[in-house]
């Protein structure tokens, strides 16, 4: 009996000490630019809205262009309208505590022109079968930031 209660508590201990995040788990690496980090796949994050506070929602169709992020290799987000390259930044990974767990943060230097906060809590989900994306700006109760909506496209 103590053998076996010794052998779960080992087990145990391995799996928290091989279970637990770490700054390190947090920065996905790829090994090319069209392999998205988010997603473990080639393919991009297809833009369906960003709804801000006070200013309402805009979409592709009320800005007149699609937009697209792909998460490559080395921490550089393309970001493309309409298909076509628009610009490069660098991003960062991170978690920030709150009351009841760790938030994850994406943290870039964000569009001009689809303004919202460099940093952004996000959240990735499968609904009906779609893959989508979430970018809330960290200051979004505070001076209307934005929640933008993303679907995965694969490539």
């Amino acid at each position: 009996m103590k053998a076996l209660l010794f052998a779960v508590a080992l087990g145990c201990a391995a799996q928290l000490t091989t279970g637990c995040k770490h700054d390190a788990d947090l920065q996905p690496m790829s090994a090319a630019t069209s392999y998205d980090a988010f997603a473990k796949a080639p393919g991009h994050w297809e833009w369906d809205r960003s709804v801000f506070g006070f200013a309402g929602a805009r979409t592709p169709t009320t800005m007149g262009f699609t937009r697209q992020l792909v998460f490559g290799a080395d921490s550089v987000l393309y970001v493309k309208r309409s298909g076509q390259q628009y610009y490069q930044t660098r991003y960062q990974l991170s978690k920030r505590p709150n009351a009841t767990a760790f938030l994850p943060l994406i943290t870039y230097a964000n569009e001009p022109g689809l303004a919202n906060d460099d940093t952004k809590t996000y959240d990735l989900s499968q609904q009906n079968g779609r893959q989508e994306l979430f970018l809330i700006g960290e200051r979004v109760p505070v001076d209307g930031g934005a929640i933008e909506t993303y679907h995965w496209v694969a490539e």
